[in-house]
């Protein structure tokens, strides 16, 4: 059997679609013993991170228009003899799903917002769920979130909610394009207690030299990790009594554990429209996007929910009705579904 994940990821774009496809690709590696293979646009961060896990990737010039793209798969597909082809890219054109179905093979997309979604032999929505039309083939919302196996562990244990806060966890994803980092760094200068701050880097993350000037100057405690396991993170979501991240899945992370976090979002209109979500439900706190948040802002009402034990214990609770942590299962179970 052989399957072919089409993906990208790297400091632009963002890691977090590369991490989902290779947690994929590890069980149904598992569960069928295929050969898997990774179609991935020439981002040199996301290649590396593919291949350093054991998969092999092939490239697709950057300089292909969505048709000529297709058309390559399409060849590669007839070539390899696949079953499965997974796309994972948000928005497809219906000529360009078009073109891959000529090859009768099954599809399964994720995320994908444009008019080729409806194309695909099986569907799974996590981004922007709210706004779909349920459909027999179509699986959303958190209970399909892949997140790693270790976050239900910690997910069922019952998180301390301590009283006086001060330990806050910032993590932005693996690549934090919008230089995020940084800026909340900036501001949690400006709030009159110390903190104790472990702060998470990924593999793909490029302000480097900025980040050390800021550790360098800080008068907080700060503990940095880089490219740390799910277990690791897990763990720093379950010890710290306040997140900071991005509104990609790693709210889904903060939900799953328990974590009262604030998003601050990239400059993508479904990371804000997910945190939307996740406030209304009582979950979490969406700051907005981070090009127009203000750092005093973030003072604000970070200092405002340190404060308030109450506010962060109910948080918690209403968070971990949202995702309990096994959407990875879920979701492999309905792709080998469409194999049999």
């Amino acid at each position: 059997m052989v399957i072919l994940i089409r993906c990208d990821g790297g400091m632009l774009l963002g890691t977090g679609h590369i991490v989902r496809e290779l947690m994929i690709a590890k069980e149904l590696q598992k569960n069928t013993h295929a050969t898997i293979e990774f179609l991935t646009r020439n981002t040199q961060e996301g290649i590396k991170k593919v291949e350093k896990e054991g998969f092999a990737v092939k490239r697709i010039s950057k300089t292909l228009t969505l048709d000529d793209e297709a058309n390559f798969i399409t060849d590669y597909v007839k070539s390899k003899g696949a079953d499965l082809l997974i796309i994972d890219i948000l928005d497809t054109s219906k000529n360009y799903m078009s073109i891959l179905k000529t090859t009768d093979i099954k599809i399964v997309s994720f995320d994908d917002h444009a008019e080729g979604k409806y194309l695909a032999d099986l569907r799974f929505n996590i981004l922007e769920f709210s706004q779909e039309t349920p459909a027999p083939n179509l699986f959303e919302g958190p209970e399909y979130v892949t997140l790693n196996p270790v976050f239900y562990n910690y997910h069922v244990k019952k998180k301390n909610m301590r009283e006086k806060a001060n330990k806050i966890l910032i993590t932005f994803g693996g690549s934090d394009p919008g230089n995020l980092t940084n800026k909340t760094l900036r501001a949690l200068e400006k709030v009159d207690r110390e903190l104790e701050i472990d702060l998470v880097i990924g593999f793909a993350f490029a302000y480097i030299k900025e980040l050390e000037s800021n550790l360098k100057n800080s008068k907080h405690k700060i503990k940095l990790h880089k490219n740390i396991s799910a277990q690791e993170m897990a763990e720093l979501m379950f010890e710290n009594d306040i997140g900071i991240g991005a509104g990609g899945l790693t709210q889904y992370e903060f939900v799953s554990i328990g974590l009262p976090a604030f998003i601050i979002c990239e400059n993508v209109r479904h990371q804000y429209e997910l945190a939307n979500w996740f406030e209304n439900k009582g979950a979490l706190i969406n700051l907005g996007m981070g090009k127009h948040i203000s750092e005093e802002m973030i003072v604000l009402r970070i200092t405002e929910l340190l404060n308030d034990y109450l506010k962060r214990q109910k948080m918690s609770r209403a968070a971990k009705i949202l995702c309990d942590g096994k959407g990875l299962k879920r979701t492999v179970d309905k792709i080998l579904e469409v194999l049999q």
